[in-house]
């Protein structure tokens, strides 16, 4: 990292800190809503979402955009069921597992909670687009838990500071972060404000206005290792130009006509190739859901059920995929197949389970192979670009 240009930064947080902390800006939600969110926080809460939902509520569009709302989703997966809550709540169970500070181990539970999460909501509803879990979420998550042992996250912040500080680790990448990398920037900032006292005190005397006016004194406890404060700086170096300039983009060098004509019959036969999978994989994925209306849902109204919690129940409806199953213990509750039978939550007869397993396995083949197509046309218009 360049010194000089991190110095430069930490410069001009100083001299602005004032004018992104007005009553028109006030950045220091960011310690106020990881604050609320330690308040509120329950993993064993009876009500897991609606406690998400409460303990999130200082977000302020930390997270979440209009186009792109992970903590819906999170909301949106819990009020489909019980057992759809319970299963998110284990995904955060394990994302959040103490790891002493294995960096890499935690990313690869960040990983697996996105697939695992977002898993979930295809199940339930795949036209939700905008609930998907992404690696920023997860990480996000991660730091409002326990902010002393990690650090908030927004990609195009992180890039620009590494652009300008010149930070040539590969931290970013198309689909995920590098945790250890990125801890590692990050904690390069935490160990040179300990040279900069007077951005620290500004930060300590914001927070003690802070716990004044709402009378809550834990949003000066929150942040003792400054990670919070790290993030809030890459944060303002962008949105509130605390960087003197940015590196010119490389210049792109003039190429012979001769080059780029062989460049544009290469860039035809590439989409021409893509065009053809795209057709492949339309042929695949007709064929396969006409394999899953073969293998409709068995009809089970009236048929016993058990389910492992609750003991054993009567379905009472069946709307296709949708059951309704009556407990003596607890009364009637929905359930959606197959993923009812084949995560283990309901037991019926082997072949009620042998349908169910192969619905299953269809339905995965399918959204696997539509992943691939849009992965395709995504691929695709960067070609026509």
């Amino acid at each position: 990292m360049d010194n000089e240009r991190l110095q430069k930064v930490l410069e001009n947080y100083s001299e602005k800190f004032e004018s992104f902390n007005s009553n028109e800006n006030h950045e220091i939600y960011k310690w106020t809503a990881v604050s609320r969110f330690q308040k509120y926080w329950d993993l064993d809460a009876e009500n897991f979402g609606a406690m998400f939902k409460n303990a999130m509520g200082g977000d302020e569009n930390l997270i979440s955009e209009s186009a792109y709302q992970p903590i819906n989703g999170v909301v949106f997966l819990c009020k489909h069921s019980h057992d759809i809550q319970e299963a998110v709540r284990d995904e955060f169970r394990k994302l959040l597992a103490s790891d002493d500070s294995d960096y890499a181990a935690r990313q690869k539970r960040a990983e697996a909670f996105v697939t695992n999460m977002n898993s979930l909501l295809n199940m339930v509803d795949a036209d939700k687009w905008k609930y998907h879990q992404e690696i920023s979420s997860a990480l996000m998550y991660l730091a409002f838990a326990d902010p002393e042992d990690n650090f908030l996250y927004r990609e195009n912040e992180v890039k620009a500071f590494m652009q300008y500080t010149g930070v040539e680790d590969e931290i970013v990448t198309e689909d995920s972060v590098d945790f250890p990398r990125y801890y590692r920037m990050c904690n390069e900032i935490v160990e040179e404000l300990q040279q900069h006292s007077e951005i620290t005190e500004v930060v300590d005397d914001a927070l003690q206005e802070e716990a004044d006016r709402s009378d809550d004194s834990s949003v000066t406890e929150i942040d003792s290792d400054n990670h919070i404060l790290a993030f809030d700086i890459i944060y303002c170096a962008l949105n509130y130009e605390l960087y003197d300039e940015m590196p010119a983009a490389p210049k792109k060098k003039r190429r012979k006509k001769a080059a780029v004509s062989a460049e544009s019959e290469q860039k035809k036969n590439e989409e021409a190739k893509i065009r053809k999978e795209i057709r492949g994989l339309k042929a695949k994925r007709k064929k396969l859901t006409a394999s899953r209306d073969e293998a409709a849902a068995p009809s089970l109204k009236g048929s016993s059920a058990e389910h492992k919690k609750y003991g054993k129940g009567t379905v009472t409806e069946q709307d296709g995929r949708y059951l309704t199953v009556s407990f003596d213990s607890v009364g009637e509750k929905k359930f959606i197949l197959p993923e009812a039978v084949t995560k283990g939550f309901l037991t019926f007869s082997s072949e009620v389970s042998e349908n169910c397993r192969q619905i299953h396995e269809l339905d995965e083949e399918i959204r696997q192979t539509e992943l691939q197509e849009r992965a395709l046309e995504v691929q695709l218009e960067g070609t026509q670009e």
